[in-house]
Order: structure tokens, then sequence, then C-alpha cells
């Protein structure tokens, strides 16, 4: 399916696949319906839909910031980007050209990471500052928002391809052994192992204890495993995707 232009921003192409919608609807589903009312008994359902909402497109936001973060220091090595494409597996900013060394391909790939990171730690630090000012379900909205940030930036540090955590991994076996394309077939082979681990744990999850996090293991793990197949764009092979 053809992905929809948003415009740009700081001069690169920002497109959006249909398949974002899915973890936008289960995300403002989630917030709405479970998170939100045991982290903030008593409002109404309407007050609930409308802060899981709001928690969900913020996320949208950090995970664009997350690949701008990334073109920003290619662009420092020289490399452009292409396009930054927000899917259902999150984003990839597309690189028009190889990173010219290893150290390059760590610095870029650790920078969306970093960025998700530092927004949880604010949304936390807000949070706190501010609890005693804000009624209990904007305040249960920004500590879940910063939540997902951080869990984010973990999960995009895990180590295979296509995960940022993928590109680090591939930086260093480059670095030992100055291949580039053998790294790059090492972290795909990690990518595909991690998949695995984590399509089968949340496999696991669901049919033994019956638990709804399972799914997410779940998806993440066939993501990782088989990414042409789960309706994002066409793969690309200097896309960081987090």
């Amino acid at each position: 399916m053809p992905c929809r232009r948003l415009g740009r921003v700081a001069g690169v192409p920002v497109e959006v696949h249909p398949s974002a919608a899915v973890p936008l609807v289960v995300l403002t589903s989630l917030f709405a319906l479970g998170l939100l009312p045991v982290a903030a008994p008593g409002a109404t359902a309407a007050s609930y839909w409308f802060a899981g909402l709001g928690v969900a497109l913020a996320f949208a936001a950090s995970l664009l910031l997350h690949e701008l973060a990334h073109a920003a220091l290619a662009r420092r090595y020289g490399v452009g980007t292409r396009r930054i494409v927000l899917w259902s597996f999150g984003g990839a900013a597309e690189q028009t050209a190889p990173l010219p060394h290893p150290r390059a391909d760590a610095v870029v790939a650790a920078a969306g990471p970093l960025v998700n990171a530092a927004i949880g730690l604010v949304c936390w630090t807000v949070a706190l500052v501010v609890a005693p000012f804000l009624p209990p379900t904007p305040l249960a909205a920004l500590l879940w928002l910063g939540a997902a940030n951080l869990v984010a930036s973990v999960f995009a540090l895990l180590p295979g391809a296509p995960l940022d955590g993928g590109r680090l991994l591939r930086a260093l076996v480059w670095a030992r052994t100055g291949d580039r394309d053998s790294a790059d077939r090492t972290a795909r082979r990690w990518g595909r192992a991690l998949g695995t681990l984590l399509l089968s744990v949340g496999s696991a999850v669901v049919i033994l204890f019956g638990q709804f996090v399972g799914v997410w293991f779940a998806v993440a793990g066939w993501g990782l495993w088989a990414p042409r197949t789960i309706g994002g764009p066409e793969p690309d092979p200097e896309a960081l995707t987090s």
C-alpha cells in the first residue's frame, strides 16, 4: 500500500504508511480502556478516551523525533535521508548512502533511542513537578507517555537488525573485522534469532497464561523475523528502524 506524504521536517520528507493506524488505535484503546482507568479511577469515559488518544499521538510524535535524530546525525557525516516513514512497526529513516565508518554507524544508530530515553525522563520529571496541580487523568497520561518512551528506547537497543541495536552490533563487528557486509549479515542473523525468541515467548504467554502483553511480544518478534510480511513499506537496506 502506498504511503501518504505529511510534509517536510528539517528538509526531510515525512510519510505515513496506512499500517500506522493500527498501533494508534490499539494504544488509544489500551490507555482508554485499561491503563488510565486503573491509574486514575473515577473520571468519565470520554476523558479516558481523550487522554488515551493524546498519549498515542504524542508517542507517535516521539517516534518522529527519534527518526529525525537519526537524520540529523547522519547529515553530520555527509549522508542524507531520503525520507522518514511512520508505519506499524514504528518508523524508519531511509538514508541515501551507507555511513562512512563504524563510528558513524554507531553514533547515528544510538541517537534515536537516546531521544526516546530523554523524552521519557522529561515526562516523568515534569509529572513529578506538576503533580500537585494536575488532575489525575492527565497526570497518569503524562506518566504513561514517559513509560512508553523508555520502553521504546530499550526495545530499539535490542541487538538485532533492523532495530537500532542491530546497527550498533553491526558497527561493533564492522570495527573489529573491517568487513561491513559480513557485519550486516551478522546483525540480520541476530535479528531473526531475537524475533524467533520474542515470537515464541509471546505465544507462550498468551497460550499458557492468557496475558494480552504476550501479543505485543509476538508481534514484535514477527516484525523482526519477517519484516516484509507485516504490512509496512518496502524495506530499505540503509533504513534505521525504531
